[in-house]
Parts: C-alpha cells; structure tokens; sequence
C-alpha cells in the first residue's frame, strides 16, 4: 500500500518536471548570451507561445562559420523595420538548441543598417511587455535608447 501511495504522488511530480523541461529551454538566459554576424537567408513569422501573436523569426548565416541560426526577434505587431534576405544583421542574444538540433538564438538587441534595436532589457525581459495597449499609450518600441 505505501508503494503504490509513493507512486500515485511520485507520477504527477515527473509529468509536470517532463512538460516545464521542455520549455525551459526556451526562456532567455543571460549566461549563454552570444554575438553573432550574419546574413539573413529567410524571414518568417511562426507562433512560439501560446496565446500570443505569431513572432517575426530570421534565418541568419553567420559569416565566418557558415553556421546558420534561427533568430526569434519579438512579436510581429511589435516590430517596426523591415528586414530582406541577403541583410546583414549582428544579433546579441540567448543561444538554445532545439531537440531537432538547430541552433536558435532568442534576440535581445540587433543590429541593421546602423541602428541598434533594443528588444529585450540586459536581464531578457523583453520591451513589449503590456502588449499592443502599451505601445499604442507611446511607449518606445525597439528602438536603441
């Protein structure tokens, strides 16, 4: 009778652990922050989290390796610049890998054309927080400060 007490409270702990372990991965982390230059080879816009606008992602190349990357830049709603493919664009981010194996890179400032765009504060909260109400109201969105 206790082991199967043990199990019936030991089960939900795993599932929970199994199912946030698969999205920690995907939150900013100021400790694998990376630089990387590039060109853009493609542009797309894909949901990433739930409830939320579809995000503006770029396909970026890195110049010296010709590694490529996946770069997440903010919701599309929030971004005000254009980008076209064949740009070059200097991304300082958090690096993740994803289970296929891509390396992905969550943007918190990017480069292009001579202005840096601030999209997520120097701890990852990104600038769009209060949603599109926010920056309706005036508030400063992706522009270096």
């Amino acid at each position: 009778m206790r082991r199967f007490i043990l199990s019936i409270s030991v089960f939900p702990l795993l599932i929970t652990c199994m199912v946030f372990s698969q999205d920690t991965q995907h939150f900013y982390n100021v400790d694998k922050e990376v630089k990387v230059e590039g060109t853009i080879q493609e542009i797309t816009m894909e949901p990433r989290y739930k409830t939320t606008a579809p995000f503006l992602i770029v396909s970026l190349e890195e110049k010296d390796t010709q590694k490529k990357y996946h770069v997440e830049l903010s919701p599309v709603w929030f971004f005000e610049h254009n980008f076209y493919k064949g740009e070059n664009l200097v991304v300082v981010g958090s690096l993740y890998s994803s289970e296929e194996g891509t390396q992905n890179i969550i943007a918190r400032e990017v480069q292009l054309r001579g202005e840096t765009l601030i999209l997520r504060d120097k701890h990852g909260f990104p600038n769009w927080r209060g949603g599109q109400m926010m920056k309706r109201k005036g508030r400063r969105s992706g522009r270096g400060r």
